[in-house]
């Protein structure tokens, strides 16, 4: 965006300046989240939470200043936005339930997740059932101290019985996700949950929880 459109448009630089910033961690860490040799569940958590704040800032841009009028439907296309569907095509709710297996793809400290709609429910509906959230947690042989439990990885003390309560990893459209682990954690139990989310981003039932020991 030119300093001219930003001024006839009325946004300050300061703005502009803070989703710059917000731009450039989000692509520093996601740059870090991709390569295998830096990525850490801290890594991933840290992306996770660069892109939420740079969605936000995002979307506080276009709720203040990004408004037509005094916007015209020209200068709306050269923002990159599509024009408003008069007949949108409506986001159920979720409906069905996920369930996730692990497997051993070798190498160390990594796991594959296998997801998909758990044995004898319906098939998926994409308009409900849109992708993956992933949630896991980790627990030390015999349950996490006190301590370790208000670290940052939030380890478990104990195994858990549902979803509810484990991190959010990530979304995922993919049936089969690579789940990267620190060398400390090799040899403790994750566990891993997931459920269906929307276009909108609502979430529906837990799936079960599975668990693999950390290789």
């Amino acid at each position: 965006m030119t300093a001219g459109l930003r001024t006839a448009w009325g946004v300050p630089d300061a703005e502009w300046t803070g989703l710059g910033a917000l731009f450039a961690a989000a692509e520093v860490l996601f740059q870090k989240a991709q390569d295998e040799a830096e990525r850490t569940h801290v890594i991933t958590v840290e992306c996770q939470g660069a892109f939420k704040a740079l969605t936000a800032k995002m979307r506080f841009f276009r709720d203040r200043y990004f408004k037509m009028p005094p916007l015209t439907e020209g200068d709306w296309a050269a923002l990159g936005f599509r024009a408003k569907d008069p007949h949108p095509t409506p986001a159920p709710a979720p409906d069905g339930v996920p369930a996730v297996s692990l497997s051993y793809p070798g190498g160390p400290h990594t796991l594959t997740a296998h997801l998909g709609p758990m044995a004898g429910t319906r098939e998926l509906a994409p308009e409900s059932d849109y992708g993956y959230a992933v949630y896991l947690g980790i627990m030390p042989s015999g349950g996490a101290t006190l301590e370790q439990a208000a670290s940052d990885k939030h380890y478990l003390m104990k195994p858990p019985a549902e979803g509810k309560g484990l991190l959010h990893y990530r979304f995922t459209r993919r049936r089969k996700e690579k789940l990267l682990f620190d060398a400390e954690d090799a040899g403790m139990t994750v566990y891993v949950c997931c459920r269906y989310e929307n276009r909108k981003g609502e979430a529906g039932q837990w799936g079960p929880v599975a668990s693999a020991v950390i290789p």
